[in-house]
């Protein structure tokens, strides 16, 4: 209300997503993985947990990195979730989610997508974890899903972190293992004129939009006053 205050809400590149273990069924089934991508609204849950500072994520890859692309990816279509799911065949309440939290935020994520899977048969289950044990714990693929996030300032890094093969038991937790991703990462780390980097990390992030891994929730706002 200060007129001598602006106040600065600026989109991060923090990406924050559900994330499933591809190792395990039904998540090794591109269509159990892309029913639960489209069934999330993406607006209640930066309602919810973060009391709307942030904008939802339109792709595998964050928005306002060289390289990214929101075209195949899953938003939210309750529909399209369902007609996944018929696609599957199986019985969704056999599905066993259970979503790690490792605080107040995740877990208030987490209800809202506890709600929204139930939509399309799925009854996911909530539980807390302390920082270090969730860490090393899905680290360690000890799960079926979590609520994450990844932050860093360009998308070779990104993409490094989050989907390279060699970092299984590490920071990629979906534990991706694509070789194609694996040989654009490369290929992208190597090249240095950034007009063809970005045509190569657009390709990755196009594919991994119709590969679904992991379920994008947000990008939360960096908010200033001055």
């Amino acid at each position: 209300a200060n007129p001598d205050v602006s106040v600065l809400e600026v989109p991060s590149v923090s990406h924050n997503w559900l994330t499933v273990n591809n190792e395990k069924a039904p998540f090794d089934n591109i269509d159990v993985r892309k029913a639960i991508c489209s069934a999330i609204n993406r607006d209640d849950v930066i309602t919810v947990a973060l009391n709307g500072a942030g904008v939802p994520a339109t792709g595998q890859t964050p928005e306002g990195l060289l390289g990214f692309s929101s075209e195949g990816f899953d938003n939210y279509d309750l529909e399209a979730a369902k007609a996944h799911m018929a696609a599957w065949g199986g019985d969704p309440s056999t599905i066993q989610l259970d979503i790690i939290c490792s605080n107040d935020t995740k877990r208030r994520a987490g209800e809202v997508i506890q709600a929204n899977l139930k939509e399309i048969g799925i009854e996911a289950t909530l539980s807390s974890m302390d920082l270090a044990t969730y860490l090393s714990e899905t680290a360690a693929g000890n799960f079926t899903g979590f609520i994450g996030g990844y932050t860093t300032n360009d998308m070779v890094s990104f993409l490094k972190g989050v989907y390279l093969s060699d970092n299984i038991n590490a920071s990629n937790k979906t534990r991706t293992n694509n070789p194609v991703i694996d040989d654009l990462i490369d290929k992208a780390s190597k090249e240095v004129d950034q007009e063809k980097r970005k045509v190569i990390l657009e390709e990755a992030s196009k594919i991994l939009n119709g590969e679904a891994y992991q379920m994008p929730l947000y990008q939360n706002y960096l908010i200033s006053a001055h």
